[in-house]
Formats: structure tokens, C-alpha cells, sequence
């Protein structure tokens, strides 16, 4: 199912196959995670994407820009998942106003190299900077950002090594995972639901914050007014 945001273009996408988990309680926490995916051309994003979605691997891809929804059930929580995927030759060519929607709209961040070259992986460093400008200027929650090093199957082929990746990571307080989207289901699983919690974890801190500030700025009102009313 496609999430209802206009795109340039879009197209619908059915699952064959049933969410990790479904849960019906209604005392369930139900929440929402936007997330976004972005890479460089012929990194893997998509297929990464739709792994994690199908558990199938689907090498080509059109030009194409497309938004995924998924549910997913985890220690309680229902999260529905909507994925973002644009292409990065769309990216280049977007003003600057769109790309900033982009990001405003994400509640977390898939970036996304190949291990196999090095440019895919050099831009990564000054996309996370721009992402934490824009979103860590509006709260002082960090920003959830997965770095994946993708095709760890082309070993043979390998240009950027996985300490380096993890180094970026850290330098930038990013998870890192190195995975292989046409191997195995199990690493898309394991970067989009853990990001997903992330999220999640975030959005419940964030809520508990403005909780308490709104009770100190309430019980700093009550005490101003007792101090004004005895003199």
C-alpha cells in the first residue's frame, strides 16, 4: 500500500506475504516511523527495501520513486512503517526546498554504500551532517540513522573495509550493519526493525520530555502567582 503523500511518481505495492508479527489487542501501542531511504545509484537501497518488505531479492529496479507501508509488532508496540525510496539521480535534480521536506518528514534515516565503491561511500558523511543540522536544530533528541554497508556478498570486490564503515558510524553516533541484500532476509529485517525501535524509543522521549516541561512550567506559574498575591 502506497502512503498518500503526492510524488512524482508513485506505485502501489502489496506484500506477498504477512507482517513479521500482527497484533489485535487494542491495548497495544500504536505508533508511526517515517522513514527514508537514500544512496547513491546502484548501491542497493531498493532491493534492501523490498527484501526487508517480501523477503525476496529483486536485483533491477526502475527510475522510480516509491513510499512502502508495513506494519511490524514489537514488545508491544504496533508500529507501521512507511518507507521512502528515492532515487538518487531524483535527489541531484530536487531543489533544495523538496529535499528539506524529505527530511523534515523522516522520523529516521537509512543511508545506504556499497562495499564495492568507495564514492557511494565517501558521500555518506556530509549527508548525515546535513540530516542532523535539519533535525537536531528542532529538538534535542538525536536523530535515529542507520549507515549500511551494502553487497557484503562481493567480497571479492570489496573497496571500502567494514572497520571503516563502523568508524563512520561512531564518528557520527550512526548504527552501522554490513549486510547483503541478495543473500539473506535477515540483515534488511535487522536494519529496518531496528529502526524502527529507535524511532520509536525517540518519539517516547521526546513525548516524556515535553511532559515534564509542560508540569515545571505549570508549577513555575502556580509559584509566581503565590509570590505575586503575598506581596
Amino acid at each position: 500500500m502506497v502512503l498518500r503523500i503526492p510524488l512524482r511518481r508513485s506505485a502501489s505495492f502489496t506484500p506477498d506475504h504477512q507482517p513479521l508479527m500482527e497484533v489485535s489487542n487494542p491495548t497495544t501501542l500504536k505508533m508511526e516511523a517515517n522513514v527514508l531511504v537514500m544512496g547513491a545509484e546502484s548501491v542497493g537501497k531498493s532491493a534492501l527495501t523490498v527484501r526487508f518488505l517480501t523477503r525476496r531479492f529483486i536485483g533491477e529496479y526502475g527510475d522510480m520513486e516509491f513510499i512502502y507501508s508495513h506494519s511490524l509488532a514489537m514488545e508491544g508496540r504496533e508500529i507501521h512503517v512507511h518507507i521512502w525510496d528515492v532515487p538518487c539521480s531524483q535527489d541531484r535534480v530536487d531543489e533544495s526546498s523538496a529535499k528539506e521536506k524529505r527530511v523534515q518528514w523522516a522520523d529516521g534515516f537509512v543511508l545506504v554504500y556499497s562495499i564495492c565503491d568507495r564514492a557511494s561511500f565517501n558521500m555518506l558523511r556530509p549527508k548525515v551532517q546535513v540530516i542532523k543540522a535539519a533535525k537536531e536544530a528542532l529538538s534535542q533528541e538525536k536523530v535515529p540513522i542507520v549507515i549500511v554497508g551494502n553487497k557484503r556478498d562481493l567480497h571479492h570486490r570489496r573497496a571500502v573495509s567494514s572497520e571503516e564503515g563502523r568508524l563512520l558510524a561512531l564518528s557520527m553516533d550512526c548504527k552501522f550493519y554490513e549486510v547483503s541484500a541478495a543473500e539473506a532476509y535477515h540483515g534488511a529485517l535487522m536494519v529496518f526493525q531496528g529502526l524502527a525501535e529507535r524511532i520509536c524509543e525517540a518519539k517516547l522521549a521526546l513525548k516524556k520530555g515535553t511532559g515534564i516541561r509542560s508540569i515545571v512550567k505549570s508549577m513555575s506559574a502556580v509559584f509566581a502567582r503565590k509570590r505575586t498575591d503575598s506581596l
